[in-house]
């Protein structure tokens, strides 16, 4: 394996792009009661006691600041049928990409949509700023896990579980 120090974002992003993640869409309401979502594969599991996530923001995300501003959020982790949704929520316009999507709200976090493998209720419970992003930390308060296959990302592409 060739040694190679020179890395550029197109570069990173390709050597990381050799780690599987899973797919989450974050969800919040903003301060007129709105949903806010954003589709995020860096997310993780810090602590069980007390249970705490973290989750990476691009500081450019149109639904950071409501994130923020609500102090609670949820994590809705995506089956594998859910490429479309995370598209969605990763490219289209902020104030469309709830349009269809049913969700019910979990009190104290954000929108749960419906048909999630797993999610979160969370509120904030640090911040930190890292780069071009923002490290959320949140206190998991409540959620559920359905079961099925997750959503899986892999070198810039959709996939899923092929046992």
């Amino acid at each position: 394996m060739q040694r190679d120090t020179r890395l550029d974002p197109a570069r990173f992003r390709n050597i990381m792009g050799h780690y599987p993640t899973g797919v989450t869409v974050v969800t919040a309401l903003d301060h007129d009661g709105r949903p806010v979502g954003l589709t995020a594969n860096s997310v993780t599991s810090v602590s069980l006691q007390p249970p705490l996530v973290l989750v990476c923001v691009s500081e450019r995300s149109s639904s950071l600041g409501a994130i923020l501003g609500a102090g609670a959020f949820a994590v809705n982790v995506l089956g594998a049928n859910g490429a479309a949704t995370a598209v969605r929520f990763a490219e289209t316009e902020t104030a469309r990409r709830f349009e269809g999507i049913p969700y019910t709200v979990e009190e104290g976090g954000g929108p749960v949509l419906e048909g999630v493998v797993a999610w979160l209720a969370c509120t904030v419970y640090r911040t930190f700023e890292a780069g071009d992003h923002l490290i959320l930390v949140g206190r998991v308060h409540g959620g559920s896990a359905a079961g099925g296959d997750p959503l899986l990302f892999f070198q810039g592409r959709y996939g899923r579980l092929d046992p």
